[in-house]
């Protein structure tokens, strides 16, 4: 039961109207709490993803009965590496000054994401000093992430100081959430011999069940736009990052450039100029695979449903980093999911247990051609594939699923 006496205060970078899929989650999260009776309090910055308008929002506002403050530091558009690594810099630092001296007439439980990379030992040492519980949300692993990015030597004098931190970030916290069962494992393997692993709980990222439905293309306007209808189409939205097997992809592409199947990849990230590079080089860019930028907010139930199979894709070695939230929009779709993964990876796990698309590993060009192949010769099976994945999905990952979860946890 919730407590009248009680300040839920959910920190994180993005919020609407940010385009970052983190934002959309933790505005679903900061909302669903509140209807559930949480007095919650957003601590967030500008809007400055990549995409967007990104237009300038008050100070302080409400945003579906959530006070909403936000820091009055600069910050820039998320074009370029130094950039963002700008406002992390400044994100973190503020959020810990204002944890430090804010006051609150309430007692105060404090929720946070794990990004920026340094905002959980930054609320660790906030709570620790005014004496505040907390939740830490891990939606990417650190320094894990990094490291496997090769950013900074694994065993360096960074990772070890690194590492250690945040091992004391997981001891203190009340309760952390994983994305899934490997992310758990990593998890308590990283928190060391006397963490608790008790205290992790597994819960999924989710989709607005209302907001993505299935959609026939013959009846959705941006298949009719972008010419998909007549086609086989393979799906990728979301972020093209380092740590997206994106390469074997569009090599698989190539072997379809005179065939009725077209590759369609929606975003942005650090990695689209080399996978466009790659399309160029192959001489499929325009023809077998089209690129287009993130969409307006209001268009996704149609530009999410566009295709015929929707594809989730994590590189190895970081199985257990992080969980790619694209496979619950994909399920929402109603679309058969081709995971390019390690068949332990959670995403691959969640596709063979609901039997809701197809799984292969990274590097496999081969086992990505005869899967298309296998659905575009058998419109039964991505009938069928498509049914279990909408299935599945409104059983185990809508919106009102998780967040009952998140409730669960805090008011326990």
């Amino acid at each position: 039961m919730a407590d009248a006496n009680k300040e839920y205060v959910l920190v994180t970078e993005y919020f609407h109207p940010d385009t970052a899929s983190t934002g959309q989650l933790m505005t679903d999260l900061a909302v669903g709490l509140e209807e559930r009776g949480l007095d919650m309090t957003v601590l967030t910055g500008q809007p400055n993803y990549h995409s967007g308008e990104n237009e300038k929002q008050p100070r302080v506002s409400t945003h579906e009965g959530v006070q909403v403050k936000r820091i009055r530091a600069p910050q820039v558009r998320q074009s370029s590496i130094p950039r963002r690594l700008f406002n992390w810099g400044i994100f973190t630092v503020w959020m810990f000054v204002v944890m430090l001296l804010g006051q609150t007439e309430k007692e105060r439980e404090v929720i946070f994401v794990s990004n920026p990379p340094f905002l959980p030992v930054a609320m660790w040492l906030a709570c620790r000093i005014r004496g505040w519980d907390y939740t830490y949300i891990v939606y990417d692993l650190y320094p894990d992430q990094p490291v496997e990015l090769d950013y900074i030597p694994e065993g360096s004098i960074p990772h070890r100081i690194w590492d250690l931190l945040n091992r004391r970030a997981f001891l203190a916290a009340k309760h952390i959430v994983a994305l899934g069962p490997v992310m758990k494992e990593r998890i308590s393997r990283n928190a060391g011999p006397k963490f608790d692993e008790s205290k992790v709980e597994i819960i999924h990222n989710w989709e607005d069940e209302e907001f993505i439905q299935p959609m026939d293309k013959e009846e959705n306007w941006f298949s009719e736009e972008h010419g998909l209808v007549d086609q086989f189409t393979v799906l990728y939205s979301g972020n093209i990052g380092d740590f997206h097997d994106l390469e074997t992809l569009v090599e698989a592409a190539a072997e379809f450039e005179d065939e009725d199947v077209g590759f369609l990849i929606i975003g942005e990230g650090d990695n689209k100029s080399n996978i466009v590079s790659l399309a160029e080089e192959l001489d499929i860019k325009g023809d077998t695979v089209e690129f287009l930028p993130y969409q307006p907010w209001d268009d996704l139930p149609y530009s999410l449903t566009s295709g015929d199979v929707s594809v989730v894709t994590v590189k190895e070695g970081f199985e257990g980093i992080c969980v790619s939230s694209k496979l619950y929009t994909a399920m929402a779709a109603g679309d058969p999911v081709l995971t390019i993964a390690q068949p332990d990876d959670d995403e691959s796990r969640i596709v063979e247990q609901f039997d809701a698309g197809i799984h292969v590993s990274q590097g496999d060009v081969d086992g990505i051609i005869d899967a298309i192949e296998r659905w575009k010769s058998t419109p039964e099976l991505v009938e069928k594939q498509g049914e279990n994945a909408r299935e599945a999905f409104e059983e185990n990952f809508t919106v009102d699923e998780s967040i009952d979860d998140y409730y669960r946890i805090l008011t326990k």
